[in-house]
């Protein structure tokens, strides 16, 4: 009988299964393995089982990772650095419509993956002879697809966490609109997209539950019967497992959505709310804020002022004096009425001669007719 373990192989989305001998190995135990394909790093995500020789794979595990072995990561890591800017760099010299992804050295520093996106075939024969040529060892173009590309980038999502695709789906299952209507989510694109530009891989996990809930449910819109009284399904909930219902005279009830699978439907609480009510203020989920403590008395504690007296109230304010109406004059002959005087303006003045300069011009005075 051989002991097999599956090895999460770092830089590669696929699990392997190695034997591992005597080794007593545990969970995310970092190792080095030897597969047909190389040496390669990787950690152990499954604790060894027995298998039969039959069943015996191929790939086996070599060692524990050491200082030695850690130290050569590091060393890689330079290796791919290096390589990533030299073939970035030719490929804007060729002109070559494809994005680089990264680099990736194997464990023996033998070989050189580099993994790009293209939205067509490219032909990349002579970029991969110059490179080879430059590196001095064996190249390997590979183009993934759009949502592979975060699965080797890696990154964190819109809920705080490492991407689903990097970080434990090796596989992508299908994803459609469908089940974000079945789950009651906005069809927003924006909150449907994931980093990789499609729909988010998470809209698949409870999706077996939202089906197997709708199953034998009636649809929304749909007329049942609570309480004799034809009404309509308005929507489902399936956390709480309960359906909103409008009945005939306008009320909105919430019903158990077993019962309402089964046919006795029994309304509960007209009152229960769909969504669960915050907890008042001052309860033990929501203490009461402590008051900021001022030095400064309040308003009416005040004393008075002793030379300034209260304003008094506006009915008591006496109105303003109301100006007297000018009594009409008559002008004499050949003398221009006081309103109809013209009087010059101070300062710089206009036209030609100046008039009005209060440099050299005349002072203010009747207008000449």
């Amino acid at each position: 009988m051989a002991r097999v373990i599956t090895l999460s192989v770092d830089h590669q989305p696929q699990q392997v299964e190695c034997t591992c001998g005597d080794l007593d190995l545990i969970l995310h135990e970092r190792v080095v393995a030897q597969t047909e394909h190389g040496l390669v790093t990787g950690r152990v995500v499954a604790i060894p089982q027995a298998a039969a020789e039959a069943e015996r794979p191929r790939a086996r595990v070599v060692r524990r990772l050491t200082a030695d072995d850690k130290a050569t990561i590091a060393e890689l890591k330079i290796l791919d650095a290096k390589a990533f800017l030299y073939a970035r760099r030719r490929i804007t010299e060729r002109n070559m419509e494809m994005r680089l992804l990264t680099v990736h050295h194997r464990f023996d520093a033998m070989q050189a993956t580099f993994y790009f996106i293209a939205e067509r075939r490219i032909d990349f024969r002579d970029l991969v002879r110059e490179l080879a040529y430059q590196l001095r060892i064996r190249v390997e173009m590979r183009q993934v697809s759009q949502r592979e590309a975060p699965q080797l980038l890696d990154g964190v999502g819109p809920c705080g966490r490492q991407l689903c695709c990097s970080g434990y789906i090796h596989e992508f299952q299908t994803v459609s609109v469908r089940m974000a209507k079945i789950q009651g989510i906005s069809l927003s694109p924006p909150k449907l997209s994931g980093c990789c530009g499609k729909l988010k891989c998470c809209l698949r996990y409870e999706q077996d539950g939202y089906e197997a809930f709708h199953k034998g449910l009636p649809r929304h819109g749909a007329e049942v019967t609570v309480d004799g009284m034809k009404s309509k399904v308005l929507s489902h909930q399936y956390i709480r497992r309960i359906t909103l219902v409008a009945r005939g005279d306008g009320e909105r009830v919430t019903v158990q959505s077993d019962a309402l699978r089964a046919g006795a439907v029994e309304p509960v609480h007209s009152d229960q709310p769909l969504v669960a009510s915050p907890a008042p203020l001052g309860s033990e989920a929501f203490p009461p804020r402590p008051q900021e403590r001022s030095h400064r008395p309040p308003r009416s504690a005040r004393p008075a002022h002793p030379e300034r007296s209260p304003h008094p109230p506006r009915s008591a304010q006496q109105a303003p004096p109301q100006p007297a109406p000018a009594v009409p004059t008559t002008a004499a002959a050949g003398e221009v009425p006081a309103k109809h005087k013209r009087r010059r303006r101070r300062g710089r003045g206009h036209g030609r001669g100046g008039q009005g300069d209060s440099h050299g011009g005349q002072g203010e005075g009747p207008a000449q007719p």
